[in-house]
């Protein structure tokens, strides 16, 4: 009887799910985990020939579980368009990236001697200066620098010599973690999801418009995320 009492207050503690037997002593909760839904890249157009960037997508953290990733790609194309999107799938394992400020004195530009970013992808993202706890929006930015057109919030608003930055949003692969291109139909909307069962750190989504003439528009990412 007592064993019986002993399971009945285990199940009270750890929930309906949890499963205890001679193999199997401490109790495991086997109930399904719930799922999560965002949209995480909503563009009114794509122009012709272009691909979104960084900016304009939210991360998606699947860190600290074993999630299961499901993306879902919403678009509208033209009736004259004759090619569709492709979708780049991208991976991080920070979403942050961060350094010291190399150079000397500057209100705009800050300098990384040892940073390797891709010349312009870190347009629209806010840098943020650690040590004067000011920041700004991202207007251009080289292998080694990143500018904007002004810091505001914090004690100097300046970059000085050992400052620390930090770039929430960057540090993301180069080349994708994968890429597909989903159906596409002239005058038409389009939806289609595609489903990951390995999940990395932290992902983001760019879209590429394919079309050489025309814009695609209403396009939309939602990304199904859960155990």
């Amino acid at each position: 009887m007592l064993e019986h009492v002993l399971e009945r207050v285990l199940r009270a503690v750890f929930g309906g799910g949890a499963d205890i037997s001679a193999a199997n002593p401490l109790p495991v909760d086997t109930s399904p985990g719930a799922k999560s839904i965002a949209t995480i890249l909503d563009e009114a157009s794509i122009a012709l020939g272009t691909t979104t960037g960084l900016d304009d997508c939210d991360p998606i953290d699947l860190s600290g579980e074993p999630a299961t990733l499901a993306l879902t790609i919403k678009a509208r194309y033209n009736a004259a368009a004759t090619q569709g999107i492709r979708v780049h799938v991208r991976t991080s394992p920070t979403n942050d990236a961060t350094g010291t400020h190399t150079a000397g004195v500057s209100a705009t530009i800050m300098t990384d001697a040892t940073a390797h970013f891709v010349a312009g992808e870190l347009v629209g993202l806010t840098i943020e200066n650690v040590t004067d706890g000011s920041s700004g929006v991202v207007t251009a930015n080289t292998e080694n620098t990143v500018t904007v057109a002004a810091l505001a919030g914090g004690i100097t608003n300046q970059w000085n010599t050992t400052d620390l930055y930090s770039i929430l949003g960057a540090d993301y692969d180069t080349e994708d973690w994968d890429s597909w291109t989903p159906a596409f139909v002239a005058n038409a909307v389009l939806q289609q999801t595609k489903h990951y069962d390995a999940s990395p750190v932290y992902v983001k989504v760019l879209i590429e418009n394919l079309d050489p003439a025309q814009t695609v528009t209403d396009v939309e990412v939602v990304a199904a995320k859960g155990a």
